[in-house]
């Protein structure tokens, strides 16, 4: 995945842009490690694997991880944070009891962050014959917004992916917007078609679903007002679950 990622506005916020995002990872990147990412470039038939046929993303069986099931998508969780490298004490995440809970605490700076959760798949995923991903979401935030995103290599920014990857510079993937008031303390189903959603992404194209390489929950902390005094933070507490691509 990429170890950049530059911003842009659309619909009054801020949305992912230049690649998927692992840029919270710290580090920078050499023209050595340029031309190794480059060699990965694209999704090809032995870089491609199919969905499994139950359409299983993740279960968080086991600790720190997605799983490993047979029936589940070889992957693992990334965190990050710009346009500072992520603090752990601000953004934090465990897996028990087959969920994955995130939780964050960040005040508003003079500059918007991002800070996103997303499984970074080990290869190409080919989802052609799904419509979308569902999850389960339950918890509250408050004082940040929130998108969900699948992505793929066409919509992966090349010149800085570390990753599968096949759109231009400036690349970034459409995404969902997911409402604070549609989130309670219950399990909700969520279902998020690879087409129509609410931010288109650059190259303005569909999403390809036979070349999806991973799925993303990013919030977004608005610039604080008058100098932070009177800006609430970035607070969330999510659980997800039952992760899969849908028919």
């Amino acid at each position: 995945m990429n170890k950049r990622l530059s911003t842009i506005t659309a619909f009054s916020t801020l949305v992912l842009a230049s690649g998927c995002g692992t840029s919270g990872i710290n580090g920078t990147t050499s023209d050595n490690d340029l031309g190794k990412r480059h060699t990965r470039g694209l999704c090809t038939i032995s870089s491609t694997a199919l969905a499994p046929a139950t359409g299983r993303i993740a279960d968080f069986s086991s600790v720190g991880g997605v799983g490993g099931q047979e029936n589940t998508i070889p992957a693992k969780i990334v965190t990050y944070g710009l346009p500072k490298p992520l603090d752990p004490a601000l953004h934090s995440y465990t897996t028990t009891g087959g969920h994955l809970n995130f939780k964050i605490n960040a005040p508003a700076t003079s500059s918007p962050q991002l800070l996103g959760t997303l499984l970074q798949f080990d290869s190409c995923i080919d989802a052609s014959a799904f419509t979308g991903v569902e999850f389960t979401v339950s918890g509250a935030f408050s004082g940040c917004s929130l998108v969900y995103a699948t992505g793929d290599v066409e919509h992966e920014d090349v010149t800085k992916s570390s990753t599968f990857a096949s759109g231009p510079e400036g690349s970034y993937v459409p995404q969902h917007k997911i409402a604070a008031e549609d989130l309670s303390t219950t399990p909700r189903t969520i279902k998020l078609p690879f087409a129509n959603t609410d931010i288109r992404g650059n190259p303005p194209t569909p999403l390809d679903p036979a070349k999806l390489i991973f799925t993303l929950w990013q919030f977004i902390v608005p610039v604080a007002a008058d100098g932070g005094s009177d800006s609430p933070p970035c607070s969330a507490n999510l659980t997800i679950g039952d992760i899969k691509f849908y028919r």
